[in-house]
């Protein structure tokens, strides 16, 4: 029972005070849930660190909200996993860095909670698989760009990003766009089915609430269990496949041709304005 004069806002706004603890994220409860916005520069490229940041915070999102608006940057929703960062890494650093993002993804996928995910800048590689594992998904109108180029750098999309991408848009859309690495407009996505609506960039954090707030006044456990029944197989098999498709990923992402490629498009990255 709320005390006199208390709001639920207010109780939620207390019990994730602790959020802020975590780097390269920001907490703002609302009035029904929370957003967790990504602040890791105006990339919001993905680190191990900022992942397992994340996981947390989802976890601390699901104990003590009805739900979660998932943002980034205002230039980038997030640029996909740090390359300069990665490049520099060990093996054994790159698969804990694959294994952060798998499991991630398979937060977002079995959270109990509705997640709505909104791009106001860029989602590329491993942060349109986060993207795309919110139960409804956004994008800003204009120049905002969405795809898996991983296949271009030399290395596969990883097996989680290859996974969602074809249970949210089928075969055939997924394997245009991993084949091709191509980047599309969220106007395109639109159309593709990757997303479920484009808005001004002004409007699009009212809309991601407001459809976050029509998700919370669901029956809790009608939802959970609606969404699980959603999710359960895509879950259970990228849980049965994680380990060896990583192992599998880190090795191509050492191989002779992939490293040319991955320092090339890191060279090109460092000369960008």
């Amino acid at each position: 029972m709320l005390q006199q004069g208390v709001s639920h806002n207010d109780l939620v706004r207390g019990r994730l005070a602790g959020m802020s603890k975590w780097p390269n994220l920001i907490i703002e409860p609302g009035e029904r849930g929370v957003a967790i916005r990504m602040s890791r520069g105006v990339t919001n490229a993905l680190t191990t660190e900022l992942l397992e940041a994340l996981i947390e915070a989802l976890g601390a999102a699901e104990r003590d909200a009805h739900g979660v608006v998932l943002l980034g940057g205002e230039k980038f929703f997030s640029n996909g996993v740090d390359l300069e960062w990665a490049l520099s890494q060990s093996g054994a650093q790159m698969r804990e860095l694959f294994l952060a993002l798998g499991a991630c993804v398979l937060k977002l996928l079995d959270s109990p909670v509705p997640i709505v995910g909104a791009a106001q800048g860029h989602a590329i590689g491993g942060a349109l698989a986060m993207l795309l594992s919110c139960d409804y998904r956004y994008a800003s109108s204009g120049r905002v760009l969405l795809g898996k180029p991983e296949v271009l750098l030399g290395v596969p999309n990883p097996y989680f990003g290859d996974q969602v991408v074809r249970f949210v848009a089928g075969d055939y859309v997924a394997s245009d766009l991993i084949y091709t690495g191509k980047l599309v407009s969220s106007e395109e996505a639109l159309t593709l089915g990757l997303l479920h609506g484009v808005e001004p960039a002004e409007r699009l954090e009212e809309t991601a609430w407001e459809r976050l707030h029509t998700l919370t006044e669901l029956a809790p456990a009608a939802f959970s269990e609606s969404k699980r029944m959603r999710t359960e197989r895509l879950s259970a098999r990228l849980r049965e496949q994680m380990s060896a498709r990583v192992a599998r990923q880190v090795e191509i992402w050492y191989s002779p041709e992939a490293q040319t490629r991955l320092h090339a498009a890191a060279q090109r990255l460092k000369r960008r304005p």
